[in-house]
């Protein structure tokens, strides 16, 4: 939510708003503009703080309609314990006579945070790429870098570059003359399954609680869409907004095309009937992934943990932005939050799913990933009250919606609504079962409620990497930047795309491998980066 450049010399001067920014000077300090968010410093004449958060009710000592205050040290420190217990988003950045820089975020990490120290200022912004200019291709994370390889990603403050961290939930990092430190907070507690007592209504609960997520935002319908792409969760979010705002909010999904895209098309036809929804649509098939008319394709630097379907994915957020949209209220969270834990999969005669780390390893894995793959458990962040699975997907997917100009809300990952979840024995979260049963109550069909055939962008990842993906990794090849590093066998990559080219079945986990060597060789050839913006 914040863009920074902060000198490692505090302030001699006061901080000033000029246009889009706070200055003293030599830092700057630049919140994401949104309706949804407020952005306030506070000084009592000695320390000064800004923050940026989802908007709260009226009446507040943080209420938005100025932009900077004033306050005597009493009221300053109120306003400093109320942002840290906020139940919504926001980030923090406090500024202490002789004390170090402190910067905070909440626990919903909306919006990643990254940091690097770099020459005494220490640069931040919620997008990876915009701190390229301080990215060394000779001091790549290695665990991070087999994580992606691997598909086993992790929520840590590491990121693919060394000297450069995530700030991730609830975290918090000082800095000053000895430079940047970061620090993991607490690990969150959680609740366990209980029974329910008799004559409670699980369903009517969620459907309640769910309600009340949604509705803990101050939002503009008109300005509003839903992704609606067909799933149980995206469809219980609209079916929440429908209740209040029918007809009003924007819904939006991405085609997927085939035999499940035509099941995709009437379940969502259905829906739309009842919810009354104006629609928009974009076919994902013709904006598969790497495909020429992409970012990827085209040299452009998108993080390698990014949104594997930038392409599809920018084209509609683009449309949705024409039409006024500003928030979209997303599914994520939905998996997470009925998932099973532990031994629970064994009770009910299943596995995780299809990237649990009981998927074998690729074969193309080179000498050094394969030496640092047992430690790609160490230095992860302590267990948090949104699932980390969650929280990754935030930072993969964010940053493309703060680059449209749009906020994503989740009410999926409100704790309130957690800490329920977590409490329902494991009839009612095994396959949803709560989330379907509120949607059959709303007298939707069976093919609604559970569809026969799976509806997920597989067969698109399949098509971009057999079409565009295969012919881009076959002129990469030659000149690899990941087999120079020995992180990639080029020999074992070589059969792997030979197979594929002779009509072999195409591993997804190739995806990883080539959009890696993208963003790297993105960074060898576009170096003229110019001087950050931000930095006096």
């Amino acid at each position: 939510m914040f863009k920074f450049c902060l000198h490692q010399t505090q302030p001699q001067h006061p901080w000033q708003w000029t246009v889009d920014c706070w200055s003293d000077g030599i830092s700057t300090i630049q919140p994401f503009p949104h309706p949804m968010l407020e952005h306030i410093s506070m000084t009592d004449g000695q320390s000064t703080f800004f923050v940026v958060r989802e908007r709260i009710d009226a009446g507040s000592p943080l209420d938005a309609r100025q932009t900077s205050k004033i306050a005597d040290t009493r009221t300053y420190q109120q306003s400093l314990a109320e942002i840290r217990a906020s139940a919504l988003d926001f980030t923090l950045i406090e500024c202490n006579p002789d004390l170090p820089f402190r910067i905070t975020v909440g626990l919903w990490g909306t919006a990643p945070l990254y940091l690097t120290d770099a020459g005494g200022r220490l640069h931040g912004s919620w997008s990876l790429p915009d701190l390229r200019e301080h990215f060394n291709l000779d001091a790549l994370e290695e665990r991070v870098v087999t994580r992606i390889l691997t598909v086993r990603h992790r929520y840590a403050r590491e990121t693919l570059f060394s000297g450069v961290y995530q700030l991730t939930e609830r975290a918090y990092a000082t800095f000053d003359e000895v430079g940047l430190a970061i620090h993991y907070p607490e690990p969150a507690r959680h609740a366990r399954p209980r029974e329910l007592r008799e004559g409670v209504d699980a369903a009517e609960i969620y459907r309640q609680t769910l309600s009340d997520a949604v509705h803990e935002r101050r939002f503009n319908p008109k300005e509003t869409a839903v992704e609606l792409s067909g799933g149980i969760d995206s469809a219980n979010i609209a079916a929440t907004l429908a209740e209040e705002h029918h007809g009003q909010v924007l819904s939006y999904a991405l085609l997927i095309g085939g035999e499940a895209g035509e099941q995709q098309v009437r379940r969502r036809a259905e829906m739309l009937t009842r919810f009354g929804f104006p629609d928009l649509t974009v076919d994902a098939l013709p904006l598969a992934p790497l495909n020429p008319t992409g970012q990827r394709a085209r040299g452009e630097l998108i993080d390698p943990m990014g949104e594997p379907y930038h392409e599809a994915v920018g084209k509609i957020l683009a449309r949705a932005r024409q039409q006024g949209v500003r928030t979209v209220f997303t599914g994520d969270g939905g998996d997470e939050l009925l998932s099973l834990r532990g031994d629970e999969w064994a009770e009910v005669g299943r596995v995780p799913g299809r990237y649990a780390d009981n998927v074998e390893l690729p074969a193309w894995l080179g000498p050094r990933a394969l030496d640092v793959i047992d430690s790609i458990e160490e230095n992860v962040a302590p267990p948090s009250t949104i699932n980390h699975s969650t929280l990754r997907g935030f930072a993969l997917r964010s940053p493309q919606f703060l680059d449209a100009g749009l906020w994503p809300v989740s009410p999926f990952c409100s704790p309130r609504l957690i800490r329920f979840a977590e409490q329902l024995p494991v009839r009612w979260r095994h396959d949803k079962y709560v989330a379907r049963e509120r949607l059959a109550r709303l007298s939707f069909s069976p093919e609604v409620v559970r569809p026969p055939k799976r509806e997920n962008f597989r067969h698109v990842m399949e098509h971009g990497l057999r079409h565009y993906g295969m012919p881009l990794l076959e002129t990469l090849l030659p000149d690899s930047i990941t087999v120079d590093l020995g992180f990639v066998d080029g020999d074992a990559l070589r059969r792997e795309h030979q197979r594929v080219n002779d009509g072999g079945p195409i591993a997804t986990m190739l995806f990883a491998v080539i959009s890696l060597e993208l963003a790297l060789r993105a960074l060898t050839t576009s170096r003229d980066y110019g001087k950050d913006s931000l930095c006096m």
